[in-house]
């Protein structure tokens, strides 16, 4: 019987997953790894088999999808779509505050690592959207009453003083005060930045 080769693998592994037949997928993908130890595409298409399993009602295939897919950004630290993938991954797993812990410890051990900063910076937007989301702690945080007061006070009225004395030829004295006011909430946000970072 002649061997299959790792392309053909590949593509029966995606054929399966578009087919929605996960474990037939897991089977090729396995196969794949078999005949090229450590690709990253072989990875991939595990993660992917693993997520649409998991998808069907199977909630402990979040945790080996998760498995796969660090492996294919281990293997290939520049794939975006491993990295795209494995932030997915643990969304769903609920684990997005671990995956940012580990970038976190990544960036420290390359701090000029663009990718990794691009990545954790993804991971924190994607937590200020989603409330259930735990990302590990900052450095330091504003209190509730200050960020309440900053965010919810200063901007909004900065921003209509300003918008106001554009608009409004009466109220053209008043730009001073709007910027200087938006000036204040500027020196704020980056006072919160620099000391976050720490």
């Amino acid at each position: 019987m002649e061997e299959v080769g790792f392309d053909r693998l590949m593509e029966l592994g995606a054929r399966h997953i578009g087919g929605g037949d996960p474990d037939r997928a897991i089977h090729y993908y396995n196969a794949a790894l078999r005949a090229v130890p450590g690709a990253p595409s072989a990875y991939i298409g595990l993660g992917k088999a693993f997520t649409l399993k998991e998808k069907k009602g199977e909630p402990v295939f979040r945790v080996l999808a998760m498995d796969a897919l660090r492996k294919a950004v281990a293997a290939a630290p520049a794939s975006e779509e491993a990295h795209a993938l494995l932030i997915a991954a643990a969304i769903r797993a609920g684990r997005l505050g671990d995956l940012a812990v580990e970038y976190r410890e990544k960036l420290k051990q390359a701090p000029d690592d663009a990718g990794l900063k691009k990545r954790l910076n993804h991971i924190y937007l994607i937590s200020l959207m989603d409330t259930e989301v735990e990302t590990p702690q900052l450095g330091y945080r504003p209190v509730f009453l200050v960020k309440v007061f900053f965010d919810c006070v200063l901007l909004p009225l900065s921003t209509s003083i300003i918008i106001a004395a554009n608009t409004v030829p009466k109220a053209r004295p008043s730009l001073g005060i709007g910027v200087f006011i938006f000036f204040c909430y500027a020196v704020y946000r980056t006072l919160v930045w620099f000391f976050s970072r720490r």
